[in-house]
């Protein structure tokens, strides 16, 4: 004898993976933009990411955010190549790819503190 999934549990799975869409399993956008600071550092350090135009300033300068995947993204900085990942929508992290050692957590600030950077005209992604 065979045995069927009634219709009640068969709307229960329906139910539960149309929940898990609006719970971001199958989220495919972009974190806001924002600013992101290295808090382990006196003063913290902070740079701003706009992920939907990808672009990052920090340090005051301008860099084209090159996508990899979905959110891993490269950028060039006096000569190095760096890889800045989305961890999570409030984290990224930021590896020098060309020297070891240099590995850091950038969490998202709170949105009343924040400020739109302006960078400066030099993009170093430009060689």
């Amino acid at each position: 004898m065979r045995h069927y999934p009634s219709s009640l549990h068969l709307l229960v799975v329906i139910l539960s993976f149309i929940t898990s869409i609006g719970c971001g399993l199958f989220y495919k956008g972009v974190p806001k933009p924002g600013e992101f600071c290295y808090v382990l550092s006196k003063p913290p350090e902070c740079l701003f990411v706009n992920f939907e135009v990808k672009k990052l300033i920090w340090e005051n300068v301008e860099y084209s955010l090159e996508e990899k995947l979905r959110m891993d993204y490269f950028f060039h900085k006096n000569e190095d190549l760096f890889e800045l990942t989305v961890a999570t929508v409030n984290r990224v992290e930021i590896k020098n790819l060309s020297r070891s050692g240099f590995n850091q957590f950038y969490m998202r600030k709170k949105e009343k503190f924040t400020d739109i950077p302006k960078g400066s005209s030099n993009d170093e992604t430009k060689h």
